[in-house]
């Protein structure tokens, strides 16, 4: 091959097709894709994968050198027309500037097809939401008919400050690599079982009941489980529904009690592994909702992963990119907000979450027994009870009092928006970052204050205190006092109290990078994060006798 085309290099043979987006300066300068910064972090990561560089094929989307927008919604050519845009993909002319890497991929014989960017996989399958579908294994549309095609992110992006995404560039091409020795799609063939009748349904857990481990996963609607999954491998599953069309009942009620008892037995056994993603909620929820207690060893892959990668995400999403072969599917949960617009897709995304979540089970356990996790991971396991007692349980509050405090807070915010009004030159919201900088540093023209972390003018706390510290604006100190009598009146005077006068959290036990516990509002919309109550929220809270 002549190495004098910035857009082509390697031998068409390879089983390997990795296809940048267009050459940069330093290809054009030298002759040859992808050799300039980003291109060195590729081979970084290619070498990271057991790939060789040149035992690829690497080609270009357009052969001459473009312009890409700060914001990466648009590429255009050097002289500005437009090629590709993020909503609306290849334009004419860029369909015209294409043709030739439509032409050299229909000439190469490479197994696999790696798209570097949204840009890249766009022009193969059409979607360029390349955090959703890097790690994926797809079919390329038209242009690359019948090819395997496994995207990741462009090198370019892990360059400008995201360090971490290397690791998924190297675990994007480790999967490559193994998927270029054969060229036909091989995905986990799984048996999703879905509207199972009664007896389908009851035999399906009489099964559930003689296996080693289980997966499970809940789907909730309106504060009720609407479907449960259980997958006794990670090729078969079971989606168990108990809404039908229209959010109708599924079941007789003599029926419906049946099965909860027949699920019942099978988490309540202590023989039987429970696996699943965040098990946390799903216990809890089923506790406190269907008053059913899970035994057994609890195998969270949520909880096992992050204390793996403590810096990588930790969502089912990102787990199924980095541990198995199947393709992006969680955009179907959406569909929980109106489940019966296409039950059967709801049903098989509750299926594929806990299929999923047996077969990463299978891949993180070993290293996280081999590398010594598994005390961390024992240690965070056992707060599962202690959490959800605490989450069941709750603390009592003084309502009454409660109520007197928010209407006293109520009437000081009032005053202090009175007070600013009065001695504002002229009205503005204190809330409003926008109207306190026109404020601020138009109207009393005061030197705009910057954040450090975003590089543009701020009115944060910190710049109203300088304000009021070196210019002397009782308006700085006013908005920092309605501010914070907001927050408390927002955030804990409003605070969603249940029926029985408590307050709840959800807890997560891996809610931070370091592993410190973390918590929020309950799925049914009340309480709060309860790690950091206002001092003045404190004397609301009542001691339980018992």
């Amino acid at each position: 091959m002549n190495n004098t085309k910035p857009w082509e290099e390697g031998n068409p043979e390879s089983k390997i097709c990795i296809l940048g987006e267009a050459p940069a300066r330093t290809e054009v300068r030298l002759g040859r894709p992808l050799v300039g910064p980003s291109g060195q972090l590729l081979e970084q990561c290619m070498h990271a994968a057991g790939i060789v560089r040149r035992e690829c094929y690497l080609t270009n989307v357009f052969e001459t050198e473009v312009k890409k927008s700060k914001t990466g919604d648009m590429v255009t050519t050097t002289e500005g027309d437009i090629l590709w845009t993020k909503k609306g993909g290849l334009t004419e002319l860029g369909e015209k500037r294409s043709n030739g890497c439509v032409e050299r991929l229909a000439a190469c014989a490479a197994n696999v097809i790696v798209p570097l960017g949204g840009t890249a996989l766009g022009f193969l399958v059409g979607d360029n939401r390349i955090m959703k579908w890097r790690g994926s294994i797809l079919t390329a549309g038209e242009k690359a008919p019948k090819r395997k095609v496994i995207p990741t992110i462009h090198p370019a992006a892990s360059l400008r400050g995201n360090y971490t995404w290397r690791h998924f560039i190297a675990s994007d091409l480790a999967k490559a690599k193994k998927e270029s020795e054969y060229s036909e799609l091989r995905l986990l063939e799984r048996t999703l079982l879905i509207d199972p009748t009664y007896e389908e349904a009851i035999s399906f857990l009489e099964d559930c009941k003689h296996a080693k481990a289980v997966a499970f996963d809940i789907e909730v609607i309106n504060h009720q489980v609407s479907c449960i999954s259980f997958a006794t491998s990670p090729v078969m599953c079971m989606s168990i529904p108990f809404v039908d069309d229209g959010g109708k009942d599924r079941w007789s009620e003599q029926a419906e009690e049946d099965i909860w008892l027949a699920i019942e037995d099978v988490l309540s056994n202590p023989t039987i592994d429970k696996i699943g993603q965040n098990l946390i909620f799903d216990i809890s929820f089923l506790f406190m909702q269907n008053s059913i207690t899970t035994k057994g060893r609890i195998c969270d892959t949520m909880v096992a992963h992050h204390i793996i990668y403590p810096d990588f995400p930790k969502g089912l999403d990102f787990l199924c990119s980095m541990h198995t072969n199947e393709p992006y599917y969680k955009d179907d949960g959406k569909l929980w907000k109106k489940p019966w617009a296409d039950l059967e897709a709801f049903w098989l995304y509750n299926c594929r979450d806990s299929a999923t979540s047996f077969e990463i089970w299978e891949a993180i356990e070993s290293i996280l027994t081999d590398d010594d996790y598994l005390k961390s991971y024992q240690d965070t396991i056992d707060l599962f009870p202690v959490l959800i007692y605490m989450m069941a349980r709750g603390v009592r509050v003084d309502r009454d009092a409660l109520a007197k405090t928010k209407e006293r807070v109520e009437e000081q915010i009032k005053k202090k928006e009175d007070e600013l009004e009065k001695v504002a030159e002229h009205s503005f919201n204190p809330a409003s970052p926008k109207q306190c900088q026109e404020y601020f540093y138009v109207t009393k023209s005061i030197k705009p204050y910057i954040s450090r972390s975003t590089g543009r003018p701020t009115t944060d706390d910190k710049a109203m205190s300088r304000i009021y510290r070196r210019h002397h604006l009782p308006e700085a100190k006013l908005v920092q006092e309605i501010r914070s009598l907001k927050k408390l009146h927002g955030t804990y005077l409003e605070v969603g109290v249940d029926k029985d006068d408590r307050i709840r959290c959800s807890y997560n036990p891996r809610g931070t990078v370091t592993g410190r516990l973390s918590s929020s509002q309950t799925i049914f919309g009340t309480g709060m994060n309860m790690q950091n109550l206002h001092p003045e929220f404190k004397e609301f809270i009542i001691a339980d006798r018992e």
